[in-house]
């Protein structure tokens, strides 16, 4: 009873060390050390954010103000992430000083910032820092804008998950091609628990382009929604680039809800596209408004009056499967009606989807739907596989190119012996801490068993060790014996 009963403090002992490894990734997220979001105050109709900083107000148009931080010690810096290619900082004094901005998610050596700011410093390939020295009630207005020439070239990819491998690759081959900006359009995460979005961030962080995003379905599971605001911003905003109007949305309730996109935004879109007709138009969703697979079941979400009903085992398959044959479209075919028709009526060149982990592409009523789901996730129906695309983009056209990447064969079990490694790897990447302390914590109750009944187990272990022993010691002898004889 007495060893029983050190076995069960043991068991007790490691579920507590592991709870706690447990709740340590679940703590808040950190940029880095020193810096302390701000909430996020964006108005998606002119694209601006203000911050009132002790007296003086800080705007930046087609960005948001993310936080403070500490610069040069003690410091104040205030960052700014910028949501397009030319963003524009306004700051008007409330008295005379130097002010410290960071901005982020910018190309340092494609753009001109003009004069009037000072201790100009690149902090990585996507973030500078500066200053600008004021007097009392002065306004200075700092304009970013493109260097003449480059590459006009536009990355666009989908639903990287937890496939970091994949994502990995991706991301290199895109430093190398070096285009003007990437765009991913949803799943950017497989849950939205704090550690996953780390792991994302520092992932994305090797990017040397900007990276704009939107929400996908599984961005927003965990209150993953809240750390998403906190890094990226706004869920819907819209911006130009040369003679095109890149707009994003935010679907991701489309999975589990009967409306993928609230009144307020479909408000908001409706005057966005008005203003920019006369630009070629591209819009970037998570969810397709419309599934383009044939032979599909049906969606289930909690708000259904008369739930599909499916086998333990068939939910468990659809789980894990992204591209399995459930409707990823919208569950309200009125509102797909009613996105769609927005799409045709204010003429959009092509809507950017994922959310199905391959590659389709099609026209609906003069308007091309492109579905664009393999930068990472699982790959589990016939004819997937892993990609991103190369837009093209020239005054008179858009062309798409596909990068395919290596991908699981399409026989099903290798499938899902790909996928099944895909999760193993993931989850150990994602909590390599606690499964460290799991994989420790189990050798010691094993040991400690072993040391309890050893004197059950020892003798069987010696015994088998002789006749290890005996036998190698008797093929030895064997074999000189057929030597001298040969």
């Amino acid at each position: 009873m007495r060893k029983k009963g050190l076995v069960l403090i043991l068991l007790v002992i490691g579920l507590l060390v592991t709870s706690g490894f447990i709740l340590q990734s679940y703590k808040n997220f950190k940029v880095q050390e020193g810096f302390v979001p701000l909430p996020l105050s964006f108005d998606p109709y002119n694209s601006n954010s203000s911050y009132n900083w002790n007296g003086s107000v800080v705007s930046i148009q087609s960005g948001f103000i993310k936080g403070k931080i500490k610069e040069n010690g003690n410091e104040e810096s205030l960052l700014l992430r910028s949501l397009s290619p030319t963003p524009t900082i306004t700051i008007k004094s409330g008295n005379e000083k130097s002010y410290w901005l960071r901005l982020e998610n910018i190309s340092p050596s494609k753009i001109e910032t003009g004069d009037g700011i000072g201790n100009l410093k690149v902090i990585d390939p996507h973030t500078i820092s500066f200053t600008v020295d004021l007097k009392a009630n002065q306004v200075k207005t700092i304009k970013f804008t493109l260097r003449l020439g480059g590459n006009p070239e536009v990355v666009i990819l989908g639903d990287n998950r937890n496939g970091y491998g994949t994502f990995s690759q991706i991301i290199n081959q895109v430093n190398g091609i070096n285009p003007a900006f990437v765009i991913d359009n949803g799943d950017l995460v497989y849950g939205g628990e704090p550690n996953r979005y780390r792991l994302f961030y520092e992932t994305v962080s090797k990017l040397q382009v900007p990276l704009y995003t939107t929400l996908g379905n599984h961005d927003i599971r965990e209150n993953g929604r809240e750390i998403y605001t906190q890094l990226f911003g706004p869920p819907y905003y819209s911006f130009d680039y040369l003679n095109n109007h890149y707009v994003f949305l935010d679907s991701s309730r489309g999975w589990t809800e009967k409306r993928a996109i609230p009144d307020e935004e479909y408000q908001w879109l409706e005057t966005d596209l008005q203003k920019s007709q006369g630009k070629r138009i591209f819009v970037i969703s998570h969810i397709p408004p419309t599934d383009p697979r044939a032979n599909i079941a049906p969606n289930t979400y909690p708000g259904l009056d008369q739930p599909q009903k499916t086998s333990l085992l068939q939910n468990e398959m659809n789980k894990l499967s992204g591209t399995s044959n459930i409707d990823h479209a919208f569950n309200d075919k009125a509102e797909a009606q009613r996105f769609e028709g927005l799409m045709t009526k204010y003429k959009v060149d092509t809507v950017f989807l994922s959310h199905i982990h391959s590659f389709f592409s099609f026209v609906k009523d003069n308007v091309r739907y492109i579905i664009t789901g393999g930068s990472g996730a699982e790959l589990l129906t016939k004819d997937s596989y892993y990609h991103y695309i190369r837009a093209h983009i020239t005054d008179g056209e858009i062309y798409l190119e596909i990068v395919q990447l290596p991908s699981p064969p399409n026989q099903i079990v290798d499938r899902y012996l790909a996928a099944g490694q895909l999760f193993a790897s993931s989850i150990y990447k994602e909590y390599t801490t606690l499964v460290l302390a799991i994989a420790v914590f189990i050798a010691l109750i094993v040991g400690w068993i072993l040391w309890i009944y050893r004197q059950k187990w020892w003798s069987y272990l010696k015994r088998l060790g002789l006749w290890f022993y005996e036998v190698a010691k008797f093929s030895i002898l064997k074999y000189k014996e057929i030597v001298r004889r040969g």
